[in-house]
């Protein structure tokens, strides 16, 4: 189990140096439209995401099943467990 976090560990230090590398080859011009782009990205996306979750709201109508009511027997006897069938007719 240790090897293997020492394996992930080095799998993932090799590719945030390549990732480091990549980004030191930019210019700060270049960087900074990248980072305004995917600010742009992820903040339409949140607007999509918010706006989608409000307008669905009201358009989608959950299934409701309403309660039935069940006839029980009046009287201070207690149900006979053998004779649920009987109390088990919901149409009634």
């Amino acid at each position: 189990m240790k090897r293997e976090i020492e394996e992930t560990g080095k799998i993932v230090e090799k590719a945030e140096n390549r990732l480091r590398s990549l980004c030191n080859r930019l210019s700060p011009q270049i960087s900074l439209v990248l980072i305004i782009c995917m600010l742009t990205v992820f903040a339409a996306l949140s607007v999509y995401m918010a706006v989608s979750s409000v307008y669905g709201t009201g358009s989608r109508q959950p299934d409701i099943q309403h309660i039935r009511v069940i006839k029980i027997k009046s009287g201070n006897d207690s149900i006979n467990f053998q004779k649920i069938k009987e109390y088990d007719n919901f149409d009634e």
